[in-house]
């Protein structure tokens, strides 16, 4: 969230404790407020709480005066403190310890100016909370109450020394550091002061505990088959097995016009090397050095959402597609980010230092480079140092010249890479007449910042070395990234590749299946033994109708895999894996009556069953990557459990409103502040929308941004709105019925109730009044905790609660 590494509360209590022990040994030089507010104030809110220079004003000034310290992030103010000189005494009380005192009490008589000179400062900037401080004595308090209570009558809570302070650090830390600040942990420790007790934990019961819920067994021909599915589903690589890859690509106009581009601006680079070398050596080097300074190749964008297979097209590209005259003069010099840990400080000398080992690699066949081959490479320097500098000492004592020489290019090598690597990659174009092909894959993993410095990384290769350079980036990266950072500065080609639809991926493998199948058989055989599948090719085959059956030939299915991922491939390849080796499908089953001619149709409650249950008896939220709990409460927040749903209405209400997508998100603080109306805690709200946001169900305008604060954009996604679908679509039943029971709850009797009916024999109808029983419950629980104001704002929420009544208490589900 914050640029750079956000300081965290160890880093900080270290600081602390090594300033403080300054400060007390200086307090009696520190005579004035500016001498306290330079040596301690200013220290204490820059190195110890966070806040950057940049985000702290001194002496703004306001009707009220002039504001000691006026702090603000993202172009909003958000702490005001007011300085004292160390000297003035704020706290009428000789207690030492922390305590929580009246505003206007007699503890805090002395501070009573200072205390009303903030609350104005507060009033006049939009600012809730604030600190009065001597450096030595810290004093945090509401200034503007949001309950309509006068200020006076709130606690305060004062720190009497620096001793109290190192004594409760976290209190203090959470107070006044801009962390704490901008997760509103102010409040929850003024609440506290005054006497609530929001953290209270309940016990919550569901009618099936996390216990109860175990894996379901497996067939050993169900095994064998699961092991078909993760051979050629669940990868996205073809590392060992080209054909599959170039098989199972699905293809499309994009795709194809893309393949066709880097395909002639290959040709057209390489074309510009062999111009090149028609010429004597000498002039080939003059020409060929002025090439590099003229002719600088080509600097490519793969753009595609998340998923779309942009790393797969690249791969594939430079095995599959890329002539093999063409390939055999290129160096693929493929950088995975993944790789990397994301340091944006770090990431140009890690950058550097793995195009090193990879270039090394390349160039000379997977081993370190022998002296003489590393001579090749510097042969410019070494002739300098032959007929220059060193010329006398390569006349009288050749081998300790070359012993110089040799630790001079080690020296390069091993502390100077930045000009290693380039040395390598003009070798690779002069004397191999190759090209540099350079893959940055997966940037689009990381944050924009760390983005950008990956890309000037390439730009500042591809402005001196001759190469290609491809980078893959999300389309929405891109638009970012063109807005505001590098790519307003420098000209690059962009190809675009659109996202295959999850019916078409897996289709395409299953087609490759049979195809293998319908093989020689000893060929067919021995090609799936290569894979370590023992099965008859019979049963393989049978297989791959049944997924077809299952999950190419069902529209909804395939949707439904294709929206909970997000249209991510990998993540659908995963889904569906999810439902075909569940033991609640029994393909095992269903293959054998494939094998004897006949054919079984799967119902739809069962492939939902798959999906939320997978491999155990009922739903488990601790292997459950992609089906998120709507329902689900914190026993530390106890909240209404319709909140999850509450927040994706809002933001449904929000997507259907706008044409445009990009306006379709809204901002943290706008769903703060209109569920705070609802009488709902912010930290509730936020611990919910980290929820949403973990399983996917909602993402950030930047993609890379995974934080819950305040100026974060979300909108709704393809999987929170199939979540949706699941609770009030009218074909789903499962998805209902299965949180109905695992879900942790208040009430123990609507537990008992539930438990009841699940010893009885259970049809599709004792499920529908399970449902009903845990809606009714949803919706009295919902009624204790959040109140909806009567204005138009909230009447999207008052019908879907009523449609959830309808249609679980009332409706359809409640008749056999």
């Amino acid at each position: 969230m914050l640029n750079g590494d956000p300081m965290n509360i160890d880093d900080s209590q270290k600081k602390f404790e090594e300033l403080s022990t300054i400060w007390i040994s200086d307090k009696k030089t520190m005579e004035t407020e500016q001498d306290v507010r330079f040596q301690v104030i200013n220290r204490m809110l820059t190195e110890v709480l966070g806040w950057p220079h940049t985000n702290i004003k001194t002496e703004s000034h306001t009707e009220s005066g002039y504001i000691d310290y006026l702090l603000s992030y993202k172009e909003r103010n958000r702490l005001v403190i007011e300085a004292k000189r160390a000297q003035k005494i704020l706290i009428n009380t000789v207690n030492s310890r922390v305590s929580n005192y009246l505003i206007g009490g007699a503890a805090l008589k002395s501070a009573s100016d200072g205390i009303k000179q903030a609350r104005n400062y507060c009033a006049d900037t939009g600012v809730q909370f604030a600190g009065l401080t001597s450096g030595f004595e810290w004093i945090g308090f509401l200034a503007v109450r949001p309950d309509g209570k006068p200020p006076n009558i709130g606690k305060a809570i004062v720190f009497p020394d620096l001793n109290a302070l190192k004594d409760n650090f976290a209190l203090f830390y959470d107070l006044f550091s801009l962390e704490g600040i901008l997760d509103h942990r102010y409040k929850v420790r003024i609440n506290e002061a005054e006497g609530l007790q929001i953290s209270q934990i309940e016990v919550l019961n569901s009618a099936v505990e996390l216990s109860q819920i175990v894996l379901r067994s497996k067939s050993a021909l169900a095994a064998d088959l699961e092991r078909v599915y993760r051979g050629f589903f669940s990868s996205m690589s073809g590392d060992n097995d080209p054909e599959m890859l170039a098989k199972c690509f699905v293809e499309s106009k994009e795709s194809r016009e893309a393949d066709l581009s880097l395909q002639k601006i290959t040709q057209n680079l390489l074309n510009r090397i062999e111009v090149l070398s028609s010429g004597q050596a000498t002039e080939l080097q003059t020409q060929i050095r002025d090439a590099i300074e003229t002719n600088r190749g080509e600097f490519v964008l793969i753009i595609g959402n998340k998923g779309a297979g942009k790393s797969t097209f690249i791969d594939r590209f430079f095995r599959l597609i890329l002539d093999k005259p063409l390939r055999d003069r290129c160096v693929i010099l493929r950088i995975d980010l993944a790789d990397s840990n994301g340091d944006a400080t770090k990431i140009v000398s890690w950058l550097t230092d793995k195009l090193r080992v990879t270039l090394e690699q390349e160039l000379f066949q997977g081993s370190t480079p022998s002296y003489e081959e590393l001579q090749g490479v510097f042969i410019k320097e070494y002739d300098r140092w032959r007929h220059g500098e060193r010329k006398y000492l390569y006349e009288n004592d050749k081998g300790n010249f070359k012993i110089q020489f040799g630790e001079w290019m080690a020296e390069l090598a091993t502390n100077k890479p930045d000009k290693y690597v380039p040395a390598l990659l003009n070798h690779a174009v002069t004397a191999r007449k190759l090209m540099p092909c350079l893959v940055f894959d997966n940037t689009d993993h990381f944050p924009q910042e760390f983005q950008e410095s990956v890309f000037q990384f390439g730009q500042a290769i591809f402005r001196t070395t001759f190469s290609f350079i491809i980078c893959p980036i999300t389309d929405r990266t891109i638009w970012q990234l063109s807005k505001s950072g590098p790519l307003q500065s420098y000209e690059t080609n962009a190809l675009y590749l659109p996202v295959p639809s999850t019916k078409d991926v897996i289709s395409k493998r299953i087609n490759f299946i049979r195809e293998k199948t319908t093989d020689e058989k000893d060929n067919a055989r021995s090609y799936f033994l290569s894979k370590g599948i023992r099965l008859k090719v019979d049963d393989i085959s049978a297989f791959a109708r049944c997924i077809e059956d299952l999950l190419v030939n069902e529209d909804y299915i395939a949707r439904m895999i294709g929206w909970l991922s997000n249209h991510d491939i990998r993540r659908s390849l995963h889904i569906a894996q999810r439902i075909i080796i569940s033991p609640v499908i029994k393909i095992d089953d269903l293959v054998k009556l494939y094998l004897s001619g006949r054919h079984r149709p799967i119902s739809k409650i069962r492939v939902e069953q798959a999906l939320i249950q997978g491999d155990y008896t009922f739903f488990n939220i601790q292997q459950s990557d992609y089906i998120l709990n709507l329902f689900a409460i914190n026993p530390d927040t106890i909240t209404t459990p319709l909140l999850k749903l509450s927040i994706l209405q809002l933001l449904r209400d929000k997507e259907f409103a706008v044409n445009d997508p990009t306006r379709s998100y809204i901002s943290v603080n706008d769903i703060f502040n209109y569920f705070e109306a609802t009488s709902v805690q912010l930290t509730t709200i936020k611990k919910h929308l980290i929820d949403l946001l973990q399983f996917r169900l909602i993402e950030p305008y930047n993609p890379t941004d995974m934080d819950i604060y305040e100026e974060q954009q979300v909108r709704i996604t393809h999987s929170g709105q199939i979540h949706w679908e699941f609770v009030f679509g009218r074909d789903h039943l499962t998805y209902m019925t299965s949180m109905s029971v695992v879900t942790p709850i208040r009430d123990n009797g609507v537990v008992s109730h539930i438990q009841q009916m699940m010893k009885t024999h259970l049809d599709i109808n004792s499920w529908k009044e399970i449902a009903a029983t845990f809606v009714e419950y949803l919706l009295q629980q919902d009624e204790t905790f959040m109140t909806l104001p009567t204005v138009s704002t909230y009447d999207s929420q008052r019908r879907f609660r009523k449609e959830l009544s309808t249609r679980w208490k009332h409706g359809f589900y409640r008749r056999a």
